[in-house]
């Protein structure tokens, strides 16, 4: 009897035993891989000629079928080097800033397998960024990436994709120094980015995807607060009294025959104008909610939730960074509305104390705040980017935590006297203001000082930065002309900063380099001015 006779059912089955038994032979290959990859990385051999004969889904059917990530992340390395015909490559995972190197073969001993980096202007921070995967053929001239910072690199050619679960990058699969000077083709990056596709597989099914699957707190706080089934957001005592949502009606949660309801229990900042509302409040802050109300309210929520947001270590360095400097600017905003400057000041404090805590014990904040700033050249930005560099300005020239603190306040509220100025003054530009509205303008340190130090909340030299602001150390300021001394040292800084800011805002999106250009014009002025 022969095939061709067969009917179709039992034809099937035939192929399904020789599929089966080519199968066997190739997981067969694949185990005596999988048995001696630790061996094969200390000795310097590669995979090749256990690969022979393997295509892509008999690679990838061994791959997510590796349970054990210490067994499958030298097997990712193996097959990726040896498929590329590469000199060296790694397989990182990454955690916030940091790249966990798992496995890697052709890098020195001190670099290898369980070391761990900084990720900083380099392929890897391009790839967990962006999510794509990238090539470099001329290392020399590519302008992108500073080899020489690179541990983990030797070569001139690089190919590096991402592992991503559940469109997250946890992690990257590189190699680089093809050999005989060879570039990477897009073949190679197919091939890469299979193996990632089924290394993305076996890191779900293992352990590890119970860790790379935790939300960060920002998520989780964002995903609470645009959650429709539920329009009011639970705060406590402070957030209210003294917090962001001090100027926001209070509802109260009830409940009758078990339908929740939200009443309107006070408008605004009268909360705590009563004592027996106050004591109410105290007694039942469990049942006490804010309404969910755009953009401004999402950020008090996370201003309210800061202190946790920073000791988040799901959370990167630049995600704080950005939901901080959003946090300052909508304070601003609410600032220049606030009847309240007592809890405007108290929120600031909170701010600025939260980010010299950042500050103090991670370094590398201070390089990159500056990435997030925004010159719009309003009054709340303004106000922001000048606290923020005179932050990293005063930390340069060594003042204290202590004293910082006073200067950073003082900075973040230096043109708070703008409130007490109508809007159309402020919004308009200084040449086109009629003399009367220039010396209405001019009073805003005044009276900026006038707030700031009647609350008695704040050290006096703080405070001065307010006035002084606008002083020039040859006298020809305002309000009040002082020269040299007579100009408080914080309030000095203030006015570099302050002014740096400005001419910044004034170039930044039509100059090339407009850092450049405003500090070589401050530099030139610097004796008669500053």
């Amino acid at each position: 009897m022969t095939i061709a006779t067969l009917d179709n059912a039992v034809c099937e089955d035939i192929k399904t035993v020789q599929d089966t038994l080519h199968d066997i032979k190739c997981l067969t290959k694949l185990y005596q891989l999988l048995r001696n990859v630790c061996d094969a990385n200390e000795s310097g051999e590669n995979a090749h000629d256990t690969l022979e004969g393997l295509n892509l889904r008999e690679i990838g059917h061994a791959l997510i079928s590796v349970l054990d990530l210490e067994k499958l992340f030298p097997l990712v390395n193996n097959f990726t080097v040896s498929g590329t015909n590469s000199l060296s490559g790694i397989v990182a995972l990454v955690t916030g800033e940091e790249a966990h190197i798992k496995s890697s073969i052709g890098l020195p001993q001190s670099i290898g397998n369980n070391g761990i980096f900084k990720i900083g202007e380099d392929p890897i921070e391009w790839v967990v960024k962006y999510g794509n995967s990238i090539v470099v053929s001329d290392f020399e001239k590519d302008k992108r990436f500073n080899k020489h910072t690179m541990l983990w690199f030797s070569g001139n050619t690089l190919l590096c994709v991402p592992i991503k679960v559940r469109n997250k990058v946890v992690g990257v699969i590189g190699v680089n120094n093809k050999k005989y000077g060879e570039f990477y083709t897009d073949g190679d990056v197919r091939f890469l980015e299979m193996i990632a596709a089924y290394t993305s597989i076996a890191i779900k099914d293992s352990d590890l995807y119970s860790v790379s699957n935790k939300v960060n707190k920002i998520d989780q706080l964002t995903t609470t607060y645009h959650d429709k089934s539920n329009k009011y957001l639970p705060v406590n005592l402070r957030s209210i009294k003294t917090g962001a949502f001090s100027e926001c009606d209070v509802y109260l949660k009830t409940a009758v025959n078990h339908e929740i309801s939200y009443l309107l229990y006070c408008k605004g900042n009268k909360l705590f104008d009563d004592e027996r509302k106050e004591s109410f409040v105290k007694k039942n802050i469990n049942k006490i909610y804010v309404a969910k109300n755009g953009n401004a309210q999402y950020l008090r929520y996370m201003e309210a939730n800061l202190v946790d947001i920073m000791n988040d270590e799901l959370s990167t360095r630049q995600e704080k960074i950005e939901i901080i400097y959003n946090i300052a600017t909508n304070m601003l905003t609410d600032t220049l509305k606030s009847s309240n400057i007592f809890v405007i000041i108290e929120r600031g404090k909170e701010l600025i104390t939260v980010i010299l805590d950042f500050m103090s014990r991670d370094k590398e904040v201070y390089s990159n705040f500056k990435k997030v700033l925004v010159y719009k050249g309003n009054a709340p930005n303004h106000s922001v980017n000048v606290a923020v560099m005179g932050l990293l300005f005063g930390q340069y020239l060594g003042i204290s935590t202590g004293d910082l603190l006073s200067l950073g306040i003082g900075l973040l509220f230096h043109d708070i006297g703008k409130m007490k100025i109508d809007a159309h003054t402020l919004n308009n530009e200084f040449d086109n203001l009629t003399k009367v509205e220039k010396e209405m303008l001019r009073k805003h340190s005044d009276m900026g000082y006038v707030l700031l130090s009647g609350t008695g909340n704040l050290p006096r030299e703080a405070s001065l930065i307010a006035k002084q602001h606008h002083e020039q150390y040859n006298g020809k300021g305002y309000p009040y002309g002082l020269k040299g001394e007579e100009i408080h040292y914080y309030s000095r800084i203030a006015h570099i900063v302050d002014e740096f800011e400005t001419d910044l805002s004034k170039i930044a999106e039509s100059e090339t380099k407009p850092v450049f250009q405003v500090l070589q014009r401050m530099v030139k002025e610097k004796r008669r001015k500053l």
